[in-house]
């Protein structure tokens, strides 16, 4: 009997313990959740002040972002035991490849406007194929040859080429930002804005195709030239992915009639999704196709919506993409003062050079044929000197970059992290900063409109020239059929 009642008290207090645990635990989430979300709306605030009220062009929003995650690590690095510091850069990579690149990715397809995209198609495509490739390999082989000779971080080509490859992804977010503000020529800005879009995507499948050869002894003919079919394939396969689930939710909503608002916005939602998850279940590439679902949706599953669902979606697309951005940015100001190895400093220093340097080697080579190409004659829309150099200038790095180094195969990780590190928070703070001032001393052509990717922004500006239209037609100066066509 008083064996039985040991064991019993011994499995209350076994219980007790794990509800005593479980409760402490939920304490701490709740404590670290908290301190997340305040630096959020910190960040959201000097965002909003610097951009805003101070209108500093020199400080840009994803810079702000980065400035108050580096202040919140420095801060976090004085703490002896490190719990917090490991807690709030602790994110899973697959967080942000499941949760938070999705929906940067798919607005930047959503918010692309088709008339500019494809007048500067040729263009978009020499910079974001042949320019991410040509400069995967440059920062590759140049990083390796240092290596080799003792002058750098010396890992293996393998890993040279997929560090290349993630560190070739572009994010002229805050370059765009002042484009737009400064209303820049929109050859130059749709230039830049497509190949960043575009250029994620590639980087991503190209980074992909290098992992796969981390840890091969010996590679042969037969097994670049499967790599390169595996390359086209999985471009070729996504892309299918997104085009037929962008099709298919057009038809869906254009036959299913009489959805309350709020069923036809998580309708539209949960379709922009699925591509992406259907691709990743089909070992493609889900970035790509749920950058294509977004381009097709928005020129024709978005037209099949009502006026509320419109506005409600566009906003909503842009908010969610907008927070995925700044937790990635976040995260990464808080992770710079919590590496503990791979702190070399040589690699850092030439990975930025070398970014640089193969930047330069695939501008001005595609610019110049992109020129030699035209028709004769077309002046007007060729690529000068000046112009060459702003897109040179462009090629900040950001969120995808950070977000492929957390993902990096060891034992390189560390160091692939650091280094990302670096050239991002210079490229944003630094080149991003001197954005205006490149735009003046390059003396860039600028326009009397405003560019504004956003089409919400294009929405309302479409519905307020209408209503004008149509009250001018009631005072009878122009045809009312002519209102109504606009």
């Amino acid at each position: 009997m008083s064996g039985t009642t040991t064991t019993n008290a011994t499995t209350t207090n076994a219980t007790a313990n794990e509800m005593a645990f479980g409760m402490y635990k939920e304490y701490n989430v709740s404590i670290y959740v908290l301190l997340f979300m305040l630096l959020v709306l910190t960040s959201i605030g000097v965002s909003h002040v610097l951009e805003q009220r101070l209108q500093l062009h020199f400080i840009s929003s994803s810079g702000a972002i980065i400035i108050v995650g580096l202040i919140a690590g420095a801060l976090c690095s004085f703490d002896q035991s490190d719990i917090v510091a490991r807690w709030l850069v602790g994110f899973d990579p697959n967080v942000f490849f499941v949760g938070l690149l999705p929906p940067i990715i798919f607005n930047s397809g959503y918010t692309m406007k088709r008339r500019h995209f494809f007048d500067n198609l040729t263009s978009i495509l020499m910079f974001a194929i042949l320019g991410t490739f040509i400069s995967a390999v440059v920062v590759g082989g140049f990083l390796y040859l240092l290596g080799t000779i003792g002058l750098s971080l010396q890992m293996p080509l393998a890993e040279c080429l997929a560090f290349g490859a993630l560190i070739s992804s572009t994010d002229p977010v805050t370059t765009l930002a002042v484009f737009q503000e400064l209303h820049v020529d929109p050859k130059l800005f749709y230039i830049v804005f497509g190949e960043s879009v575009l250029n994620d995507a590639i980087s991503i499948v190209l980074f992909n195709t290098f992992v796969k050869f981390i840890g091969v002894t010996e590679v042969h003919a037969h097994a670049v030239s499967y790599a390169v079919l595996d390359f086209i394939g999985v471009c070729v396969g996504s892309i299918l992915v997104g085009v037929t689930f962008g099709c298919l939710s057009s038809i869906a909503l254009k036959h299913v009639k009489g959805l309350a608002v709020m069923h036809e916005v998580s309708l539209f939602v949960l379709v922009a999704y699925i591509p992406f998850l259907v691709a990743e279940v089909l070992e493609l590439s889900g970035i790509v196709a749920i950058l294509f679902a977004g381009m097709f949706m928005r020129h024709y599953t978005f037209n099949n919506l009502s006026s509320a669902a419109k506005d409600i979606a566009s906003n909503l697309f842009h908010i969610v993409a907008f927070m995925c951005e700044l937790v990635v940015f976040l995260n990464l100001g808080l992770s710079f003062f919590a590496m503990e190895r791979g702190l070399s400093i040589p690699f850092m220093l030439w990975s930025l050079l070398a970014c640089l340097v193969a930047r330069a080697m695939h501008v001005y080579p595609l610019s110049s044929l992109r020129n030699v190409c035209m028709r004769r004659g077309d002046t007007q829309n060729r690529l000068d000197r000046n112009e060459q150099h702003m897109i040179w200038f462009s090629g900040l790095r950001g969120a995808i970059a950070f977000s492929l180094a957390l993902s990096f195969p060891a034992p390189f990780r560390e160091e692939v992290r650091a280094a990302t590190m670096v050239v991002v928070v210079v490229t944003v703070l630094v080149m991003g900063g001197l954005t205006v001032k490149a735009l003046d001393v390059l003396n860039i052509q600028r326009l009397v409109h405003v560019l504004n990717p956003n089409p919400f922004i294009y929405l309302r500006c479409a519905s307020n020239c209408r209503k004008m239209m149509q009250v001018t037609a009631r005072t009878r100066f122009i045809p009312r059929s002519a209102a109504m066509s606009c």
